[in-house]
């Protein structure tokens, strides 16, 4: 399958030339992933990525481009002083599938697998679907290839699959109490001033709804603790471009709440190929006693539960977010896919790597169980 494809590495500064057949890419993608499309990963490259960043990619025998994804450098593993080569995410990246022609993983896979054999202890691809398309690939073609594989860092995290009812979820969600009390939050915050929900749809808008988000953002807690996007002119400059490149290529999904003239929550999503993740919500504390962002993540769902062709939302939240965990059930189980290379050094080193990772879960584990049988 290498032999009818040809792999290579790109420097950032050298992508923007394969655009056009990188936006075809990740218009055919067999994962979906709006964070390696063009519109979010030209600016993050340009922002965040380091000297050592790479992008990583495949074309076939008609030089069609089937595969991209970002690498970069990392070590340490398992406590040993390794270096391996991993999938690049960034602070605000929050899912990390590489871009696989559909039709193409086979193929896709066995030449990545073979541009990054020796340049590291393992290769290792992040943040992908438990279970899913990529990983499954991944692991015939490690397997037929002579490398090994293994699933590491396996968590779940809220998302909502298309096809819902709003109130239907929320009923299975929220203990009545729970929505009584939402709804005298809503109307108390009627009585404040008119509460508006809107989502963007004209591009003349989208610099001041971006604008605000950062104001928003930067004047809450993000902001004391120096993380909101605004903190840094990198951060704000990549939200910028990211938002309005996602804008023209039609990914982005933003709302806002609002009182009177005020906006008092916003929330940013991406939707691509009917998959959606949600990126970023800020919402005005001055206004915590109302739930503002609980009430705008309820009227999105109402909006988004119209949208033809969503297949879910993926929360793209930590797998202990309180408010998310308890508005969506379902849940999405991400994990990453390690691969060996293909000597007998490297296939040792992998196992032994693999050895302590499992020991260190199962240690884990068995403090989680001693301490849940103590409750």
């Amino acid at each position: 399958m290498a032999a009818e494809t040809t792999a290579q590495w790109l420097a950032p500064r050298a992508v923007p030339a394969i655009e056009a057949a990188w936006a075809d890419l990740s218009g055919n993608a067999v994962e979906a992933n709006p964070f390696f499309a063009p519109a979010l990963l030209l600016p993050a490259l340009d922002a965040f990525a380091g000297k050592d960043v790479r992008v990583a990619i495949v074309r076939d025998r008609g030089e069609r481009l089937i595969a991209l994804m970002p690498v970069a450098p990392a070590r340490g593993y398992s406590r040993l002083p390794v270096r391996y080569l991993e999938t690049w995410m960034h602070e605000h990246c929050f899912f990390a599938a590489p871009l696989l022609r559909r039709g193409c993983e086979a193929a896709a896979l066995s030449a990545l697998f073979d541009l990054v054999e020796n340049d590291g202890a393992f290769f290792r691809l992040r943040h992908l679907p438990a279970e899913g398309a990529i990983a499954t690939a991944a692991a015939r073609v490690a397997g037929q290839s002579g490398r090994l594989c293994a699933s590491s860092a396996r968590y779940e995290r809220a998302m909502l699959g298309g096809g819902y009812e709003t109130d239907a979820v929320l009923d299975a969600s929220l203990r009545g109490k729970k929505r009584k009390e939402l709804r005298r939050q809503r109307a108390r915050l009627e009585d404040a001033g008119a509460v508006r929900f809107e989502t963007l749809a004209a591009r003349k808008d989208l610099e001041l709804w971006t604008q605000d988000f950062l104001t928003l953002e930067r004047a809450g807690w993000k902001g004391g603790k120096n993380s909101a996007l605004a903190s840094n002119a990198d951060g704000a400059g990549f939200f910028r471009a990211a938002l309005a490149r996602a804008f023209d290529a039609g990914l982005l999904d933003f709302h806002r709440l609002c009182t009177g003239d005020k906006p008092i929550a916003m929330i940013v999503n991406f939707i691509d190929s009917g998959a959606g993740y949600s990126f970023k919500i800020a919402y005005d504390e001055d206004f915590a006693r109302f739930s503002p962002g609980v009430l705008l993540e309820i009227e999105m769902m109402r909006a988004l539960e119209q949208r033809e062709g969503l297949r879910f939302i993926d929360s793209c939240a930590a797998r202990d977010h309180p408010m998310i965990n308890s508005l969506w059930r379902e849940r999405r189980e991400i994990e990453a896919i390690n691969i060996s290379g293909r000597s007998a050094g490297a296939k040792a080193m992998f196992r032994l790597l693999t050895g302590l990772e499992q020991a260190a879960e199962n240690w884990r584990s068995g403090k989680r169980s001693a301490a849940n049988d103590d409750l």
